[in-house]
């Protein structure tokens, strides 16, 4: 289908260096995260109003049974039409 193939032509770049890491399933999920990230970045758009605009990104890892699931957060920003994106990724940092 076009997903796949969308997906299939973005990952084909990468396939080499993906293959030659230490844990090439964890390399494929943060390229895939990369990938949707800068596609998701083309199509902002602030000009709705005087509001913020939050975008989370990450990583959804599925664990097996009994484990749960966990999410790693790649990116939080906070954006506001005029002014400097804010990121607030340093919220998901440990103290």
């Amino acid at each position: 289908d076009m997903q796949m193939a969308w997906i299939k032509r973005q990952i084909h770049p990468h396939v080499e260096r993906i293959g030659a890491h230490e844990d090439p399933m964890a390399a494929l999920a943060h390229q895939s995260y990369e990938m949707v990230r800068d596609s998701v970045l083309q199509i902002v758009d602030t000009s709705f109003g005087s509001g913020y605009l939050a975008i989370i990104g990450g990583v959804q890892i599925n664990m097996p049974s009994p484990c749960d699931d966990h999410f790693l957060p790649c990116m939080f920003e906070v954006r506001r039409q005029g002014e400097d994106v804010q990121s607030l990724q340093w919220t998901f940092s440990a103290p």
